[in-house]
């Protein structure tokens, strides 16, 4: 991979268009050909493809490459990367967990373990692989990545599942954090396996699906 430029500034700024320009095409149509509890699985499809396509255009346009996922687990990253940039954004929404899991379907909780075991993927290798890209420096990456990461559900989701704003501004201010500690830990550490591992925990603890799914878990309780 050729080390990034100010001439992939505009490559990696164009792959942020489509996905937010795709995504956010599909999320429309999703939510006027569907019901709305169903409507969430055809605009995560958009969402994905969105994300391939923007991996696409960067591999095809430009001397940069797809972020690779790493996988090995080996050595196990040390205490101050450990629980700054993994442990603490997942434990960040384990109080709506704990607060709200008994008021969630039992067949519910099938969807959020099949959403939180594709969806850390397909974010991470983009706000934090690809992010991490940009010609800026580490920190700005940090900061840049963050932002996007929370502006990004607000652009997204904000306008029909996460309407609520007792769940929209929670969402937003955690997101910019996990997103700034995901990308703190990978700039160290050079793997996204781990981050996607935490990402994994903080959708189980979101109960994202639920929240999708269109269940009122403020309303509700």
């Amino acid at each position: 991979m050729l080390p990034p430029t100010s001439k992939s500034l505009p490559l990696l700024l164009m792959t942020l268009l489509i996905v937010l320009t795709i995504t956010r095409v599909g999320i429309e149509l999703s939510v006027h050909l569907l019901p709305m509890h169903l409507s969430w699985i055809m605009a995560f499809g958009f969402y994905y493809l969105s994300i391939e396509t923007a991996l696409w255009f960067l591999e095809t346009r430009s001397g940069l490459s797809r972020p690779q996922y790493a996988l090995s687990l080996r050595p196990l990253p040390p205490m101050k990367p450990l629980l700054v940039g993994l442990v603490l954004p997942a434990l960040l929404p384990l109080g709506v967990f704990v607060s709200n899991y008994q008021q969630v379907p039992a067949a519910t909780f099938a969807y959020i373990v099949v959403f939180a075991a594709i969806n850390p993927f397909f974010e991470e290798v983009f706000w934090r692989g690809v992010l991490n890209q940009l010609p800026i420096s580490r920190v700005k990456r940090q900061v840049i990545s963050a932002l996007l990461f929370s502006f990004s559900h607000y652009f997204l989701w904000g306008s029909y599942w996460l309407s609520n704003p007792k769940v929209l501004i929670p969402t937003c201010t955690t997101t910019f954090i996990m997103g700034w500690c995901w990308m703190w830990f990978y700039q160290r550490d050079g793997r996204l396996f781990y981050p996607v591992l935490s990402h994994m925990a903080v959708d189980v603890f979101n109960l994202s699906i639920a929240v999708f799914m269109g269940i009122d878990l403020v309303g509700a309780r």
